[in-house]
């Protein structure tokens, strides 16, 4: 949480989502209203639709891809945040 306060948060060129592996819809929704997450939650039944799993390389909880607008990816792991400090530096 405290990377994503130190880069994601108020930084209108850079959106999080989270992509919630759960079995079920309520179990995502529990789990990010627990961790008091900010971002927007893809529920399972929507991850399939919304083409997110194609950016999952590894089995790692949490996982991080960063994408470009087009979907692009510019990075992976715990990195993406050094990346996104990068890309938004005026």
């Amino acid at each position: 949480m405290e990377k994503y306060k130190n880069t994601v948060e108020g930084n209108a060129k850079v959106e999080m989502i989270h992509v919630s592996l759960d079995r079920s819809e309520d179990a995502a929704e529990d789990w990010a209203v627990k961790e008091k997450f900010p971002w927007y939650t893809v529920v399972p039944d929507k991850v399939k639709r919304s083409g997110l799993m194609e950016y999952k390389l590894t089995n790692a909880v949490p996982e991080y891809a960063l994408l470009s607008a087009d979907g692009e990816r510019l990075g992976s792991g715990s990195r993406v945040f050094d990346e996104v400090k990068k890309l938004t530096k005026d």
